[in-house]
This record gives C-alpha cells, sequence and structure tokens, in this order.
C-alpha cells in the first residue's frame, strides 16, 4: 500500500504519540524545551548530513521522529492550563471580587439554565485589575435570563468559580471531563441580578456570524416552513441544533443518522463535491484549477462562518480545504496526504482536539473512505448508471461505518443495523437539502422567497424526518447497551489497519500482521469479559429514592424502592452497560444484607435497628430516619456510615458531624458518589 508510507503519515503518528504522552505525564517544562532544542540542533546537523549521503541516512530518520515526537509532548505541555502563568487557575488565590468575561459560544439550554462558554478578560479587586486567560462554563438562571446573549457581549461577574459537577454514579457521562477537554476549567452559576452587562461589545468574526445567523433566523421564522422542518433547517445550515424536539433526535439517533443532525466533515464533504460541480467548467481554462480551489476553500470557510465557526466546523473546513487541493491534484495520494496535512497542523494548534469525538470521528471516517471505499466498490460493477450510483453510495456509506464502528460503540454504546438504509436515503437527499437551503436563505435576505419554495423544501425536510422515523421505528435493527471499552476499541482499529494492508498489499509478511490483529482483538475481548466478572457491591446515588445493587459475573440484583419500571432508569442502564451485565432481576428492600464482603444493616425512616448479637459492617440511612446517630455507633460500631440521596440534607449534615465526632468513616452519596464495595474496574 504505496501511499501509507507518506513521510506525513509517519509524522502524524510521532506527533499523536507525543501529545498523548505529554497529557499523560507530568514533564518539567524547562527540561523539556532545553532537550527540543538539543533535538533541534541535532536534527539540522543530521540533514545537512543526509544531503551528503547516497542512500536513505536512518541517523536523520531517528533525528526526525525524535524531534517530532518531543514537538508533540512541547505541544501538550504549552496548551494545559496549569502550565500557562496567566491562567485564572493559577491565579485562584488572590482577593479578587469580580470577573470581567467575553461571550465566546451560547451552548444548548436545559431545563433549569442557559449555558454559555465564555472567556475570561480579567479578574478585578479593589486595589487592582488582573489580565488572565482561560474559559469556564456560565449557568445563567432560566426564569431570571432578562437580556438575550450572544457571542461578543462582555460582563461583570462575581468572582465565586466551581468547579464542575462529577457524575455522583458510575458508568454515567463525565461533563468534567468532557469540558477539561474544551480546556473549560472551572463553571460559573449566577442568575440575573448577579452580572452587569458592559456597553462595549467585542467585534469579531464570531460575534458578526452570530449577529448575521440570528438575521437569518429571524427572517426564516416568517415563512412558510413548519416549526420542526426549520430547527432542522437550522441545524443543517447555520449548526444551531437548539430547538430540534428531544422525540426527532432520539429518532435520528436510532436510525443511525444523528450525525447529519451536527455540522461536520459529512456536511462540508458534501458541500465540497456540490461546489466541485458547479465550478467544473473552470478545469478547461488556463489557470482555472488555481482558480476553482481559491474559489472551493473562500466558499467553505464562508459555510464555516455562517455556521458560527464552532470547532467541528473549523476541523472540518481546514480538513477539507487541504482536499480540496489533493482532489485538484487528482491523485488519490494528495488527498490521503492533505487529510494527514490538516491533521498534522490542527494538532499543533490545538492538541486537545485529539481527545474530542467529532474530531476522531471525522478523521477516521474519511480515511476509510479514501482507502476501503475503492476496494470495495470494484468487488462488483453495476451495469446501469443508476444502480451504479446506489451501489457507490453503499460503499461509502459501508465504508464510513467500518471506520467509525469501534468509536461509536466506546463512546454510544449502540449500533443501528439499518444505517445503510438511512444513507441511502438522507444522503441524496441531505445534498439537495443543503443546495436547496442556501438558496432559500437567499432568497430570504433579499426578501423575494417564493412561498412555493418555501413550502416545497418543507415538506422535503418532512418527509425526510417521516422516513427517518419509519426507520427508528425498527427497534429490532437497534441494538443498544453494547459493552466496548477502550482496549477492545484500540484492538479492532488495529485489526482494520492490518485488514487495510492486506488488502492493498497480499503478502505473506501483512496476512501475519492480519492474524495477529484477530487475536488482539479476541485477547480483548477475553479480557473485558474476565475484567467484568468478579463480583460487586454497591449504592447509588439516587434523589428521594434508594437503589442497591449485588453483580455476580454477568447478574446484576438490585434492591431498590422504584416507581417507575427499573429498566428505564439510567444510572441502572449504565451500570449494565458498563459492567457487561446481561441479566437483572430486582427485589424490594430488605431491612439486612449479607454479603460476601460486608454486611448491611439499612435503617429506614421507621429507624428500627435493635438486631440481638449483630454487628453489621455497615450501616445505610435511607428515607431521613429519626435516629440518634452517636448511640448507634456505639451500639454497633460499624465501620462506615452510608447516607444515600433519599436523606435530607439537613439530616445529612448533622451526620456527618455525628461521625466525625465519633471518629467513623462517613460516605454521603450526593457528595463522595455511589458507594463500591469490592473490586474497581
Amino acid at each position: 500500500m504505496q501511499f501509507l508510507n507518506l513521510t506525513i503519515i509517519k509524522l502524524s503518528i510521532f506527533l499523536i504519540l507525543g501529545i498523548i504522552t505529554g497529557f499523560c505525564l507530568e514533564i518539567p517544562g524547562f527540561p523539556l524545551f532545553i532537550f527540543l532544542g538539543f533535538l533541534f540542533v541535532i536534527f539540522c546537523l543530521g540533514y545537512l548530513r543526509a544531503r551528503e549521503q547516497l542512500f536513505d541516512d536512518i541517523f536523520f530518520g531517528i533525528c526526525t521522529w525524535s524531534l517530532i515526537f518531543t514537538l508533540g509532548v512541547a505541544t501538550a505541555y504549552l496548551q494545559q492550563p496549569k502550565n500557562q502563568p496567566k491562567h485564572y487557575v493559577n491565579l485562584e488565590n488572590t482577593e479578587a471580587e469580580l470577573m470581567q468575561l467575553r461571550i465566546k459560544e451560547s451552548l444548548k439550554p436545559n431545563l433549569y439554565t442557559r449555558p454559555f462558554i465564555a472567556e475570561v478578560e480579567k479578574i478585578l479587586s479593589k486595589e487592582n485589575s488582573i489580565p488572565v486567560t482561560g474559559k469556564v462554563l456560565l449557568n445563567i438562571s432560566k426564569d431570571s435570563l432578562g437580556k438575550e446573549l450572544a457571542p461578543g457581549m462582555k460582563l461583570l461577574v462575581p468572582y465565586k468559580l466551581t468547579n464542575i459537577t462529577e457524575p455522583l454514579n458510575p458508568y454515567r457521562f463525565n461533563y468534567r471531563n468532557y469540558m477539561q477537554k474544551q480546556r473549560v476549567e472551572k463553571q460559573l452559576q449566577i442568575s440575573n441580578s448577579e452580572f452587569y452587562l458592559l456597553p462595549v461589545k467585542a467585534e469579531s468574526p464570531i460575534s458578526m456570524a452570530s449577529n448575521f445567523r440570528e438575521r437569518i433566523i429571524r427572517k426564516l421564522s416568517d415563512t412558510k416552513i413548519e416549526k420542526n422542518e426549520l430547527a432542522i433547517m437550522q441545524a443543517l445550515l447555520l449548526g444551531q441544533r437548539q430547538d430540534i424536539s428531544k422525540e426527532i433526535y432520539e429518532e435520528y439517533a436510532a436510525a443511525g443518522a444523528i450525525h447529519i443532525l451536527a455540522v461536520s466533515g459529512l456536511h462540508v464533504g458534501i458541500i465540497l463535491l456540490i461546489l466541485n460541480w458547479l465550478f467544473k467548467p473552470l478545469n478547461y481554462f488556463k489557470n482555472g484549477l488555481i482558480l476553482k480551489t481559491l474559489l472551493l476553500i473562500l466558499l467553505m470557510w464562508g459555510f464555516a462562518i455562517l455556521a458560527g465557526l464552532s470547532p467541528s466546523v473549523v476541523r472540518a473546513v481546514t480538513m477539507f480545504s487541504f482536499i480540496a487541493i489533493g482532489m485538484q491534484m487528482r491523485r488519490k495520494t494528495s488527498i490521503l496526504n492533505s487529510l494527514f496535512i490538516s491533521l498534522f497542523i490542527l494538532l499543533l494548534v490545538n492538541p486537545y482536539f485529539i481527545f474530542q469525538v467529532g474530531f476522531q470521528l471525522s478523521y477516521l471516517a474519511v480515511f476509510a473512505i479514501v482507502t476501503i471505499q475503492p476496494k470495495l466498490f470494484k468487488l462488483w460493477e453495476p451495469r446501469f448508471k443508476i444502480t451504479k450510483y446506489f451501489w457507490g453510495l453503499l460503499s461509502v456509506s459501508i465504508s464510513a461505518q467500518i471506520g467509525v464502528l469501534p468509536l461509536s460503540l466506546f463512546y454510544f454504546h449502540q449500533f443501528p443495523g439499518l444505517f445503510f438504509i438511512s444513507n441511502l436515503v438522507v444522503l441524496p437527499a441531505l445534498g439537495l437539502i443543503l443546495g436547496l437551503g442556501f438558496l432559500v436563505i437567499l432568497f430570504t435576505l433579499l426578501n423575494f422567497l417564493p412561498d412555493f419554495l418555501a413550502e416545497t423544501y418543507g415538506k422535503l425536510i418532512a418527509y425526510m424526518n417521516q422516513f427517518i422515523g419509519w426507520v427508528a421505528g425498527q427497534e429490532e435493527f437497534v441494538f443498544t447497551d453494547i459493552h466496548f471499552n477502550i482496549w477492545q476499541n484500540l484492538s479492532a482499529y488495529l485489526l482494520i489497519f492490518f485488514f487495510i494492508l492486506l488488502i492493498y498489499q497480499k503478502s505473506f509478511r501483512n496476512l501475519v500482521f492480519f492474524l495477529c490483529g484477530i487475536v488482539l482483538f479476541q485477547w480483548s475481548m477475553l479480557y473485558s469479559k474476565v475484567q467484568n466478572c468478579s463480583s460487586e457491591s454497591i449504592v447509588f446515588h439516587k434523589p428521594r429514592k434508594t437503589m442497591i445493587g449485588i453483580q455476580k459475573d454477568e447478574k446484576l440484583m438490585l434492591y431498590h424502592n422504584l416507581e417507575d419500571d427499573f429498566y428505564k432508569e439510567i444510572r441502572v442502564k449504565d451500570y449494565k452497560t458498563g459492567r457487561n451485565i446481561n441479566q437483572i432481576e430486582d427485589k424490594k428492600l430488605p431491612d439486612v444484607l449479607a454479603l460476601t464482603e460486608a454486611s448491611i444493616l439499612i435503617v429506614d425512616s421507621s429507624a428500627v435497628y435493635q438486631l440481638k448479637d449483630f454487628r453489621p459492617d455497615l450501616v445505610l440511612l435511607r428515607d431521613s430516619p429519626k435516629v440518634n446517630l452517636e448511640r448507634l455507633i456505639q451500639h454497633l460500631n460499624p465501620e462506615i456510615i452510608i447516607a444515600d440521596g433519599s436523606n435530607y440534607h439537613t439530616y445529612v449534615a448533622r451526620w456527618a458531624e455525628t461521625a466525625r465526632k465519633q471518629k467513623t468513616r462517613f460516605h454521603h452519596t450526593g457528595k463522595n458518589g455511589a458507594f463500591r464495595i469490592s473490586t474497581e474496574p
């Protein structure tokens, strides 16, 4: 496979390894940059030496890979907030009272708050102001939001930063970790009365794009397009998903078409194909390819500005800008080369991209399409154009699915079995919807949108929604709650890579690599099974309820007082997926649980616990019992007192103080998270 030997691919791999090392290890900055400078000098000397060599110089190769690896480590070091002297996390001991923020991005609101990503510009005290950097998660109470906030606006807010909350139950989505990968370290919760909107507004490309986008949305709201169809249009063309209903969103997820609702590589790729077709006549003019490439890049970046310059859009447009250059060179090697050049540059600018799911999915999907689709398409050569067209779509869909399947299972734990049917219909429709949508927006801005065009466009989106709803309704083809850990994910991609090597170069060595990949993947499956076979007992955290789980091998016994079906409980579903549990049985909460690891006494609101000759290892307090905890500790002498989410907070605070005085360990699931006994995963 000749084009997998490109130098830029090797450079990208070493850069990625260096970035991961830089984030995983604590490396002192001064020795790191001294070593980087030393490597650069050695690299220059190696380059001068290699120019005089007739054959490839191994010494120069070692110098190059070492330099790129160390550059990746240094890039990760520089981008981490703890290593930036002016970042606000390094100035938390100041006596500041106020902060000056600039709104950068509006996030999807929830039931209680409207969240924003904001950049901290200054920390203010009575004596002075300190210029700082860093992003925060700004949450403003929804019922108190008086003025509409938009990117570019500046606020004065109280200096009361807190940590972003972590999940209290295992295997739940870790929002704090997710935000830290976006370089957002802290959060701020305020009401409308606690911030002051500064009259100065920072005009930036992002704020101007936001204002232009809001203008488009206001004008589109006055057209004949219905609410649900307008919400889909805003998502596809403007990158705004806030107005999509929960039901429609879940249908797209179940049908395997959720990727079209987030502006990303798919949309930019389709736009590139449309523009490439429109400007095809330029190929016949002198210097037409150069002009065509410039127009493609300019118009794609225009779309990025229209969609709000979100990180996912910027990544996609950067990637496809290089791919557009490769396409005009009319060489497949150039497309793959361009793909990795954009990867290399983006990771140098922001190494945190490597942790973002959209970034990973985009590059893996395009890589799979470029490498696998041509071989897959050649397996069958249809005679008719229409058959050839749909076979091309199907081969692209299957190739992309191969590229993203391990990641999809790892992050989302589900697989839509009818993805190919969805893509055969949605992909052609999406091209039409995007092309016609830009025409609708243009006519809307010119106040010249015919009603029949608006109604036709709305019906087109409505038909797509109906089709997606039908596919999502085939529940027997939607496979959910699939356990897939990091080792299975890595071994699956190694197997896919060896498979690509084998289909491009059929040799004994590549066959051995492929067989080794199969063995590694089987080993990861076996390791996952052995890892989750250990028993575990857990007291979940759930407000106003009690849930105790006892896992043994692939079975979970759940003791609870839930009113709804326990299968619908998200905490149970996540735990079931994370621990690879196949069977769940539920029972009523007893007074005593005798486990292999420990015995648990459960004290409920009746506060009855007098048991003759019984000394429990743990005591679980639930439903706010009016119990004298000091007497209970003296009488039973338990190792630990556990209070779950069904207790009043005032009771919990009093119990915690009593336990501290009695020198007994106290665990509150609302503060410390679920309590787990036995082997941690």
